[in-house]
């Protein structure tokens, strides 16, 4: 069983470009969808917050925060009431104040008095809100009258009036006189720079993106839904594409969603004339994440699609749709379930008159991405962001060993930057260590046509800063080589940046260890090949060192400490590399098989005709052989898994150890439907724990159980095959 599990261990490779940092996390429960920078190099981020006095209806309040150019807080503003809100965009003024733009559902939101609009007039409604250098709020509004309306996208005038934009309901919206024309599901609105007055709302005009040139026209893009068998749009002769054709995209049973399809306007600097709309999408829909206008007036646009025939043009970095996931098995019903192809990022660029394409070109590999942000700097280069189930992604070094890549259970943040013309990448950095989903949860993520879950912005120097809904904030630097990859847990290969007293961990990296594989005589040493590890300077037994891969395990004696900072010495070739991770009492992980790893369906697992969202475990069954598909466990048997990351048990395990036998019973020990005991495991490391679960006699196809160490669950549920196939 011993040289099972080191197989397991040992099983990861790494991945080195570039250097990816994460500058800090916030906390539980926070969501970053938006980031800008300033002249100065000061970064504005915003999203949500978990609420101070959580409630029923009370999920997330609003924030705006501003950080220095050296990364200290300048001031932190939240937006709250007794419901829900999140902001979703920002804007800098030229005077150093900032306008947000959000949803709420709180009837007593801060809305200042003045505002345009005093009460909330449906169960959600955008928010627009003004703040001042300092961050103090000058002024806030709802937005929607008697319709359900979203604050998606806000811009600045030349003359200083704000622009709101996002999704609006027909009935009730508060349309100024002359702007009665129904649009498709979206409005604009413009407000003066106080807040006080509306000065325009219409349905007929609205996307979900927005962007002005230096004339002062509007540029917005949307994801527009048919109405019956027709997507609503009023094209202008001549447009690039001048319909859609309606197609369901996904659902199941009596439940059908059709396809969004992806649309470009240009509007006057007034906002009552239409210079051109043309669609830009493929059968299967596209949804935009930016926009952006060159001083020519060629729009630029950046979105996910599922539509293997979205337009591109000859000569572009990606022709061919190359996305090729698998989907789970479909389950016998009486109505078929629908799934679209899987979904890729694009960028495209307009022309000036929306007639025609400049380029356009697919950006992604073979398995699931997303594309949710774009800037372009002040030379034409163009940074995008999203999320990457791909271990293909263009811009990826060809020799990039896989173990930090990205897959179909582990989606990845990634920041590439574009030529100007479209035609190369260069680089692409992958964000280690914030994975926006893992295993069950990547399925629907990266389904979605669009996806919140990156944002982008380049300072003046040249810096990258991305942000995700995960609370994540990320600097990168795009030509800096990095040794030190990514860190993961061994037992379900997910990337981490905490760390547990016991924990076994493997780190990757490029040319961090000797070329030739070692692994300890005794099962762990202090040193290895020339390779020295400590955490705060106690000593890290080493389990296994390669030229891409050290397996240490944490020392437990890291115990009550907030983070620690990881260093790894290579003697022979003269470096010292170091890392930081914060401290978690526990972070328990189950070891899972090789075919829940390597899966091609994400968050699945599936046996003939048995299928879960649940994750195989590394399970033996109670004569000893693996457990598998076509050799499950006896109903009301006893099988056995593993653990890693349990943290400080008793009794006490000595930091790098080679446990002996007979088992010993620990606590805290696991909790779970079936789980009988946790005691240590004789010929493994002293980090690793056993667990002993018995199989309800009733069980037929497979058990699901989520173990929990003191109430730390582990990340996902995992599953037995019961039974013969």
């Amino acid at each position: 069983m011993r040289h099972q599990l080191l197989a397991f261990v040992l099983s990861l490779s790494p991945i080195f470009a570039g250097k990816a940092e994460l500058s800090f996390r916030l906390p539980d429960g926070a969501s970053v969808r938006a980031v800008r920078s300033d002249d100065a190099g000061n970064l504005y981020i915003a999203g949500s917050l978990a609420p101070s006095t959580p409630g029923t209806g009370d999920f997330s309040d609003a924030f705006v925060a501003k950080l220095s150019a050296g990364g200290s807080q300048i001031y932190r503003t939240v937006l709250a009431g007794s419901n829900s809100e999140s902001a979703t965009a920002i804007v800098l003024a030229p005077d150093g104040s900032l306008y947000l733009a959000g949803g709420t559902s709180s009837s007593d939101f801060p809305v200042t008095p003045g505002a345009p609009q005093a009460t909330l007039g449906a169960g959600g409604q955008a928010f627009l809100a003004k703040l001042s250098p300092a961050g103090e709020l000058q002024s806030a509004t709802y937005f929607g009258g008697g319709a359900a309306t979203s604050g998606s996208a806000v811009a600045i005038t030349p003359e200083g009036h704000v622009l709101l934009t996002g999704i609006a309901s027909a009935a009730g919206f508060p349309a100024t006189p002359g702007n009665t024309d129904p649009g498709n599901g979206f409005y604009l609105a413009r407000f003066d720079a106080a807040l006080r007055r509306i000065l325009l709302a219409t349905p007929a005009h609205g996307g979900t993106v927005i962007t002005l040139d230096p004339q002062g026209n509007i540029y917005l893009a949307g994801s527009a839904t048919p109405v019956g068998v027709e997507v609503p749009l009023q094209t202008t002769p001549g447009a690039f594409q001048a319909r859609a054709e309606f197609k369901i995209c996904r659902g199941s049973g009596i439940v059908f969603l059709p396809c969004g399809y992806q649309f470009v306007k240009k509007l006057d600097p007034t906002a009552t004339r239409l210079v051109y709309a043309t669609f830009l999408t493929g059968s299967h829909g596209a949804s935009p994440a930016a926009i952006a206008v060159d001083a020519a007036g060629n729009v630029i646009v950046a979105g996910t699609t599922n539509s293997p025939d979205y337009p591109v043009t000859a000569g572009a970095l990606q022709t061919l749709y190359l996305a090729n996931a698998a989907e789970p098995p479909i389950q016998p019903s009486p109505r078929p379930t629908v799934y679209p192809p899987p979904s890729t990022g694009y960028i495209t660029k307009l022309n000036a008159t929306g007639t025609g394409l400049l380029w356009s070109t697919f950006y992604g590999g073979s398995a699931r991405d997303a594309i949710s942000g774009m800037t372009v700097d002040r030379s034409g280069f163009l940074y995008i962001t999203g999320q990457a189930s791909s271990s293909d992604l263009p811009g990826m070094s060809a020799s990039t060993p896989g173990g930090c890549r990205p897959s179909v259970n582990q989606s990845l943040g990634f920041v590439a930057r574009l030529t100007p013309d479209g035609a190369s990448v260069a680089p692409a950095q992958l964000i280690y260590g914030a994975p926006v989903c893992t295993y069950g949860s990547c399925f629907a993520d990266t389904q979605s046509t669009s996806s919140s879950a990156w944002s982008v912005a380049v300072r003046t120097n040249g810096d990258i800063i991305a942000a995700a809904i995960n609370g994540a904030l990320a600097s990168i630097d795009l030509f800096a080589p990095d040794r030190l990859a990514c860190a993961t847990d061994p037992a379900d290969h997910v990337q981490v940046t905490s760390v547990a007293p016991g924990q076994v961990l493997s780190i990757f990296g490029s040319r961090i260890g000797p070329a030739r594989a070692l692994v300890p005589p005794g099962g762990s040493a202090s040193s290895l090949g020339g390779i020295a590890v400590t955490f705060n300077g106690i000593v890290a037994p080493i389990l296994f060192t390669s030229g891409e891969q050290v397996n240490v395990q944490v020392p437990f004696e890291i115990a009550g400490q907030d983070s620690v900072e990881m260093r790894l010495v290579n003697s022979g070739a003269g470096f010292t590399e170091h890392k930081s991770f914060r401290v978690q009492q526990r972070q328990p992980s189950v070891f899972l098989s090789r075919d829940a790893t390597e899966s091609g369906v994400p968050g699945a697992s599936y046996c003939g005709n048995e299928f879960s969202r649940a994750q195989h475990a590394l399970v033996l069954n109670a004569d000893g052989t693996l457990n598998t598909c076509s050799d499950g466990a006896a109903p009301g048997s006893t099988v056995t898994l593993f653990l890693n990351g349990l943290g400080p048990i008793h009794p006490g395990q000595a930091t790098g150890s080679i446990v002996s036998g007979p088992p010993v019973e620990i606590s805290p020990g696991a909790t779970g439907a079936g789980i009988l005991s946790t005691t240590t495991s004789p010929g493994a490391i002293s980090g690793v724990a056993r667990i002993r679960i018995e199989i309800p006699p009733t069980s037929s196809g497979f058990f699901e159980v989520t173990p929990a160490v003191a109430g730390v669950p582990v990340r996902q549920p995992i599953l037995i095959w019961v039974g013969a196939r």
